[in-house]
Order: structure tokens, then sequence, then C-alpha cells
């Protein structure tokens, strides 16, 4: 108990010290000179014209440059292009060396069993990145995750709007990228601190581990077409053999993929530091993606898999809903112990209600299925969870997450009360 009191004392420390100290924002809002909600409802969950950046490689889509506040530095002079290909083709890159981290803090509690000893994490998880664009239509990214003593990166380079037309409906980028196969619910921008269970599950007792989360080395092909359809198709290498995979997504209402706002003349203030009501993006969105891959289990034996989902979004003022369903087949995840094939169904709801602009209440229902094999006996990880939370947005670029996660089916699975401490710089 002593511990336990201890623990939650340092978190509280920690909290005041650095709503005070830590005002640094990240890459694009030193770039910018612009508030982290312009682009993130609560980092980071991406606002509609944060999500209208990021589809247009990080580009404000009407154009970058009456925005700047931060000038690149020129390679190469302008005329070079008449020239061409009897010249180099400028370039460009960041005017200040384009790094950001976010750094996150853990504080674990167990509801339930022997041990409910607090755990601190201090931090937990460390990730550093860079992003940007090297002149028009070229954008970057890189992360490099440190946790737990384990190190992960991913590193990609884009050549957007390879036909120079208006709407951007040909990019293509290549390098190690997390696929995004159901954009309602993007893992890697989602709100709450637990990952979304239907792309973080692996096969159990297989040695296939395969999971739809993470980043994987390959290419893209995407675009945006007629504004409010969005579509992307790879080909990744998880480990040694190309998989290959598509999305698409339909939007109606709302900021358009390729628009900063509705209207026209709403490209400033979708820019500006608007006080409250900058989540606000009444719209429907429809999205689908399949994954076909094979993977490694016994010797020379490969498990083909697929993995084939649905999705939507409605939003309306201050309520976000989302929800998907997804099946998949692994056909040989066994290898010769088993010569059956595994059946998997997924399927979540989920709800965001934005009670302040530095407040919100998340909800969160998802189930696993699978059909085990009848001639090998594998432990059962078909799990049922709910998630309620809190996210506090403390200050722009400091989030607080208070968040439980309550099992109704799952073997070896304990309740559990987190709390996250985000902040960026």
């Amino acid at each position: 108990m002593k511990k336990s009191s201890i623990s939650i004392v340092l978190i509280l420390l920690f909290i005041i010290c650095f709503s005070q100290l830590v005002q640094a924002l990240p890459t694009f809002s030193r770039k910018y000179e612009t508030s982290c909600s312009t682009c993130h409802v609560a980092i980071p969950k991406l606002t509609a014209f944060g999500e209208s950046f990021r589809l247009n490689g990080y580009q404000i889509p009407e154009g970058d440059e009456e925005y700047l506040k931060e000038k690149p530095v020129s390679l190469g002079a302008t005329p070079w292009k008449k020239v061409w290909p009897d010249a180099i083709w400028p370039g460009a890159i960041p005017g200040s060396f384009p790094l950001s981290a976010f750094i996150m803090s853990d504080v674990n509690q167990p509801l339930e069993g022997e041990e409910k000893e607090m755990e601190l994490e201090f931090p937990h998880e460390v990730e550093i990145f860079m992003a940007g664009t090297m002149g028009d239509d070229v954008p970057f990214f890189a992360e490099v995750e440190i946790e737990e003593g384990e190190v992960e990166a991913e590193a990609w380079v884009g050549f957007y709007n390879v036909f120079n037309s208006d709407r951007r409906t040909v990019n293509f980028r290549i390098g190690s990228f997390e696929i995004n196969p159901l954009p309602v619910a993007f893992d890697h921008l989602r709100l709450s601190k637990t990952h979304y269970l239907y792309n973080n599950w692996r096969m159990p007792g297989s040695e296939n581990r395969f999971r739809l989360r993470g980043g994987k080395p390959g290419f893209e092909i995407n675009g945006i077409l007629g504004s409010g359809f969005y579509y992307s198709a790879g080909l990744v290498d998880p480990e040694g053999g190309f998989d290959s995979y598509g999305t698409i997504r339909f939007k109606l209402g709302g900021t358009p993929f390729d628009r900063s706002a509705p209207t026209e003349e709403a490209t400033k203030e979708a820019i500006g530091v608007k006080p409250t009501g900058f989540w606000i993006d009444n719209s429907f969105e429809l999205a689908a993606f399949a994954y076909f891959g094979r993977a490694h289990v016994i010797g020379e034996v490969k498990d083909s898999f697929n993995r084939y989902g649905i999705g939507a979004r409605w939003n309306y003022q201050n309520l976000h809903l989302s929800g998907g369903y997804l099946i998949g087949e692994n056909k040989d995840p066994y290898g010769r112990l088993s010569a059956q094939s595994v059946d998997s169904r997924t399927w979540f709801v989920e709800a965001n209600y934005y009670i302040f602009p530095w407040l919100i209440a998340e909800a969160r229902y998802e189930s696993l299925e699978l059909d085990e094999p009848t001639d090998y006996r594998v432990t059962d990880i078909d799990q049922t969870n709910v998630i309620v939370g809190l996210s506090w947005t403390i200050r722009a670029n400091i989030r607080l997450i208070t968040e439980a996660t309550l099992y109704t089916k799952g073997v070896g699975k304990t309740d559990i009360f987190n709390v996250r401490l985000v902040f960026g710089f």
C-alpha cells in the first residue's frame, strides 16, 4: 500500500511539473507556428484537417507556401525544372532538423487476482521521429520506438502527385510503414491506451507470428479520387516473401480528403488556432480492406492466410461512433501438427464523446473468436473485453489517459486500470 501511494505521488508531481515546463511543440507545429490542436483532437488522434494534411503528404492541400513560418532550404533553383533532364530537378530540405519525440509513462493497477501490486513504468515507451517534406510532394517519415529495452524502427519516403494532378490521384511510397488496414480505427492514431484487438492478436500456438499492427517493409500506391474516395494497395515483406493488401475508404460530408475544409475560403480558419469545435466534422465514412499473406511455420511448410474487413464511422457534433467486422482464415497454421485450417472473426464498436475541448470520454467493446482445430489442442484465446476511460489534454502537447480494461472472456486476462501520461516536443 505504501509503495502504491508513493507511485501515485510521483505521477502527480510529474504531471504538475511538466504541465508548466513542456511548452515546445512537435515538428509541424514549429513549421507552421500553430497549436497541436490544429491537426490533433488529442495526440495522436487526428482532426479532419490533420487527416487531410496526412493523406496529402504532410502538405496543406491548397498549398503550403502561404502558411509556412519556417522556410525550407532550397536545393537548386526553380528554373532548373525547365531544362530537365539536362539539370538535376531542384529539391528542398526542412529549414531546421525536423526531430520530435513522444514520451509515455504508465501506472498499471490490476483489479483482480492475487497479485494486485501497482506497477510504475517510467518511461514505458519513447518514440523519436522525423517527418516533413523534401520539396513539393516528397514527404518522408521515420520513427524509432524504444520499449522495455526493445527497439523498433520504420521509415519511408514518398513521391506524391505522380501525374501532377490537382487531386493527388496517384501517390507512391517505399520503406517500412503501417499499412492502416481499417482507417476508421487506425491503431497508430488511436485515442485509447489499449491497442485495437482486431489488429493486435496473433495465431495462438503457431510459429506464424503475423499480426496486422506494426511497420512492414514494402511499397504502396495510394491516391484520392473525387475528394471523398481514397484507395491504397501495396506489397509488403514481413518475413521473407511478399504479402499483398488493399484498402478503400469513402466519405460523405465533412472535410474532403483533398481539401482543408468543405469551403475554399475556410483554409485559413483550418490552419488557425480555434479554441473549441476543432474536432467537429459532421460526416459518415465507410472503409474496407483485404490482406493476403504467407508465413513459414515448420520447416518448409508455409501457412497461407487472409484477412477481410469492413468498417464505418459516423461523426456528429461532439459524438464520434465507429465499428468494424473482420474475418480471416489461416490454412495451415500448425504445419504437421494439424491438417486443419483455422477461421477467425473479430469485431468492435467504439464511441468518443467530447465533454470539453480538453476532456474526451471513450468506450469500446471488442471480441475475437477462433475455430480451433479438432486434431490439435491449442490454448483458447477467444476474448471479449470492454474499455472505458477519459482522455485529459492538460496542454496541447501533454495528455493524460485514465482507462479501465474489463474482460468478460479471455483465458489468463486480468481486469486492469491504467494511467498513461504522454507528452511531445
